[in-house]
């Protein structure tokens, strides 16, 4: 669950952006697959997320929650 407030969204899509959790697998020759989740577009800057931008991940009963880095930190 993405929470998002549709009030400040400064992208001209007003919608909760939806998306799947793919197959992936891993770089280093092992087969074994995993899932991914990918995030991408404009409406990542509209919130901040610039690219280079360090963010915070927390995971939580089947919540992620993504936010960027602090800069105070």
């Amino acid at each position: 669950m993405i929470t998002l407030d549709v009030a400040e969204m400064k992208s001209p899509r007003r919608v909760p952006h939806l998306r799947k959790v793919y197959y992936g697998h891993y770089e280093n020759g092992v087969n074994r697959l995993h899932p991914v989740i990918r995030l991408r577009g404009k409406y990542l800057e509209a919130y901040g997320f610039m690219v280079g931008a360090p963010i915070d991940v927390y995971f939580e009963n089947g919540v992620i929650t993504i936010c960027v880095f602090p800069k105070n930190r």
